[in-house]
């Protein structure tokens, strides 16, 4: 199993965290689900090879698209291959896909979709343009030019919400919304609005989100510490932490990280590389 990431160029990258690449061409007989968690972003994904399942809470098995769009994610999604996985991603910055989806994102939040249902023929001539690529490096470059040209008509980004996400993500999510209203000047209303519109979350549920992905940076570091981790995070105790995991994981942390497999460590935010690759292979 391979993944890779790869910074967008400096154009694409006040909207875009990263690409990423992921590729298996393992078969297990019973893949295992994979859990995709909520991490803030979100995002559009070219499936290359097999198609994935998806599980859903009622029961029901749902064929995914080979061109997904996933909106912002309150809880867990449950996915899993079928065969041969090539997967290539865009993962936008929180509020950062409002400017090329064009429109309200939260008619997208937990929602994972068609592609084509939000950006029509676009994303499916791209994703034929990527079929056909010869490497990662000259499939990242056609999705740059295809990116950038809908920037052309781009829906313009409110630059005081940018800032509120801004201040969010540096703190981790540790920051009081209502004095975040105050000091930018805005009403909680006022801000509520906008924010559903451009991020498809709530500054609360994006605050929420945050100290939760963070958890996973601090696992590894203070192994069976989940009180200090618990108080590292900004949660109020032990008991608010695992309340904030069942909701968005499903298990408490625990329980979660002892059935992680391979393919969803590389998904959590915690794994996201640092050091980004050559892309030329």
């Amino acid at each position: 199993m391979r993944y890779i990431e790869i910074p967008p160029s400096p154009f694409l990258s006040r909207d875009l965290e990263s690409f990423w690449y992921l590729e298996s061409n393992i078969k297990p007989k019973i893949p295992p689900r994979e859990k995709i968690l909520p991490d803030g972003c979100s995002e559009l994904i070219f499936n290359l090879a097999e198609p994935f399942r998806r599980f859903h809470a009622n029961g029901k098995i749902e064929r995914q698209p080979q061109i997904l769009l996933a909106g912002q994610m309150r809880s867990y999604a449950q996915i899993a291959p079928v065969g041969q996985v090539q997967l290539l991603g865009i993962r936008f910055r929180p509020g950062g896909a409002f400017a090329f989806l064009h429109v309200p994102m939260h008619e997208l939040t937990d929602q994972i979709i068609e592609g084509s249902e939000v950006l029509g023929n676009w994303v499916n001539e791209l994703q034929e343009k990527l079929m056909y690529g010869r490497s990662l490096r000259s499939r990242i470059e056609l999705i740059e030019v295809a990116l950038s040209q809908r920037l052309q008509k781009r829906w313009q980004s409110d630059r005081v919400i940018a800032e509120a996400v801004r201040r969010i993500l540096a703190t981790e999510g540790r920051v009081q919304v209502e004095s975040l209203f105050a000091d930018l000047g805005l009403s909680g209303r006022q801000v509520e609005r906008k924010f559903q519109t451009m991020v498809g979350l709530s500054p609360k549920m994006l605050a929420r989100i945050m100290r939760f992905q963070k958890i996973f940076k601090l696992a590894g570091q203070q192994p069976d510490s989940w009180s200090g981790i618990a108080h590292d995070c900004g949660y109020y105790d032990q008991a608010h932490l695992i309340h904030d995991f069942q909701q968005f994981a499903g298990q408490n942390p625990s329980a979660f990280l002892l059935a992680q497999t391979e393919m969803s460590s590389y998904l959590m935010r915690k794994n996201r590389m640092p050091v980004f690759y050559n892309t030329s292979r």
